[in-house]
């Protein structure tokens, strides 16, 4: 090969070796600077530094309810003369079913219900004397609360005296498995009902106005001359229910004043005195007439839903029966609170031209016919968080027919939905649908606000809660870390 062919290829091959080198110089270079720079986004990400990474979760769920426990309340029953003769069948027997039959699927339908047993039980037929305002009754009538789908019967009133005695009223119910509070039936027997409803542990107790506040006696009194005794008592009553699984506490009494559409003096001071100690719910009876409903709420911040007064469920105590004007009992009572009522004796509700004008407090304007199956909702959630979630009313009537011995009396539930249908489904004659109106609207004007006010806070705090609990469920954010849910 001439020496300059041989020149050319020495050449060649250098600059392919120089080029091999070259090549893995800068491969080496590469692997350097790839590797550095890995280890310092290692480092920055350490020390929250660089180019945020972004993680993917689920998107938080809502807390799952477990169970729900309506509980249903009624006001007093007052078997006055004239309903217990409606009730006789025969010498000895009573029928107190047809007074409440139109009642009995809307209390039936409840989780738990109370109702205002304001009387005592009688030996026999020579026993149901009814003298003025003293209520002595059949066992039967027991059998038809029962029958409706009451639960609870509420003994603490200033009635249960009545009976042929105090261990016959009790053991009455304890034969017909009723459960009751405010009376004992032995003095070893708690003073206080912790129940179970739907999964949910309840706390009830029950008092009544007396002379001084008992806690060792048959039935439970509150005197309002040592209010400082009776929140002493109720506050072991409350430990003795929370020791036992209550979730919480509500309190009957049967207190305020009769005739009147306002809680007095001592009625709100109690009130705000047991939702400063924490009890979720009060409920009145014995003023007669319904009182409103409203959502107490303490300086500490507690909150309670109180319903004053039920109003009564069944009675003789119609426009017609009660006094106008400032007409006197028999014993020279003046039962219109210093006679503010200035038209007289309504004798017939069909001829009273001056509905509109009676005084809130007189006793012929309808307010005494009124009662409701007052109603609240306990829920309690899979982490065991029991919530109040809701409260409503059913509206109730006492509607008496007939005159003198063949009057009767029936409760006929307001069911504002089916309206159309009162006359047919309950027996309401056309001239008196006006009445059945005019106690719905009593009704509600007294309880209606309350109704709002009390959802729209349970709402409230059903939403904080529910937000609480799918916070929670959140990772921690770290810095330089972003969370994103999927939904």
């Amino acid at each position: 090969m001439p020496p300059r062919k041989h020149e050319r290829v020495r050449r060649r091959k250098r600059r392919v070796k120089l080029a091999l080198l070259l090549l893995n110089v800068a491969l080496a270079i590469a692997i350097v600077v790839v590797g550095v720079m890995l280890a310092v986004q290692g480092v920055g990400n350490a020390i929250g530094i660089g180019k945020p990474t972004t993680t993917t979760t689920a998107a938080p769920r809502e807390p799952k309810v477990v169970s729900t426990a309506t509980v249903g309340n009624s006001g007093d029953i007052l078997i006055h003369t004239p309903v217990l003769r409606s009730a006789k069948v025969s010498s000895g027997v009573y029928d107190f079913e047809p007074m409440f039959q139109y009642l009995k699927p809307y209390v039936s339908a409840l989780d738990y219900s109370a109702i205002n047993l304001e009387f005592g039980i009688g030996k026999g037929e020579s026993d149901y004397y009814q003298a003025e305002m003293y209520f002595r009754v059949p066992p039967s009538l027991i059998d038809t609360v029962t029958g409706t789908g009451y639960d609870l019967g509420l003994c603490a009133n200033n009635h249960v005296t009545n009976g042929s005695s105090l261990s016959l009223t009790a053991n009455t119910y304890v034969e017909r498995n009723l459960d009751f509070i405010g009376l004992r039936a032995s003095s070893a027997d708690k003073r206080y009902l912790v129940k179970d409803v739907n999964g949910i542990k309840l706390g009830f107790v029950n008092y009544t106005y007396g002379a001084q506040t008992g806690t060792t006696g048959m039935v439970n009194y509150f005197s309002t001359k040592a209010l400082d005794a009776f929140y002493a008592d109720m506050q072991q009553q409350m430990e003795n229910m929370k020791s036992e699984g209550a979730e919480a506490i509500i309190v009957y009494l049967h207190w305020g004043n009769e005739y009147e559409t306002k809680p007095n003096a001592y009625q709100t001071q109690m009130a705000n005195k047991l939702c400063e100690m924490g009890v979720d719910v009060i409920v009145g009876g014995h003023p007669h007439k319904i009182q409103p409903l409203e959502l107490i709420t303490a300086e500490n911040g507690n909150q309670t839903v109180c319903l004053y007064s039920m109003g009564n469920i069944l009675s003789n105590q119609t426009i017609e029966s009660m006094y106008g004007g400032s007409s006197k009992t028999s014993s020279g009572s003046d039962w219109q609170l210093g006679g503010q009522c200035q038209y007289r004796d309504v004798k017939s509700r069909y001829k009273d031209t001056h509905y509109g004008e009676h005084h809130y407090d007189c006793n012929d304007n309808g307010h005494t016919e009124d009662g409701l199956v007052f109603e609240y909702t306990f829920s309690k959630y899979e982490d065991g968080t029991v919530i109040l979630t809701g409260v409503d009313v059913l509206p109730t009537w006492c509607y008496m027919t007939g005159s003198g011995n063949s009057r009767k009396y029936t409760i006929v539930p307001l069911d504002k939905s089916c309206e159309s249908e009162w006359q047919t489904k309950f027996g309401v004659a056309e001239v008196d649908m006006l009445y059945a109106q005019r106690s719905y609207e009593r009704t509600m004007a007294l309880v209606g606000e309350g109704i709002t006010a009390i959802n729209a806070k349970c709402k409230q705090d059903v939403d904080a809660f529910v937000e609480d609990f799918k916070q929670a469920q959140l990772p921690t954010t770290q810095s330089g870390t972003t969370t994103t849910a999927k939904e």
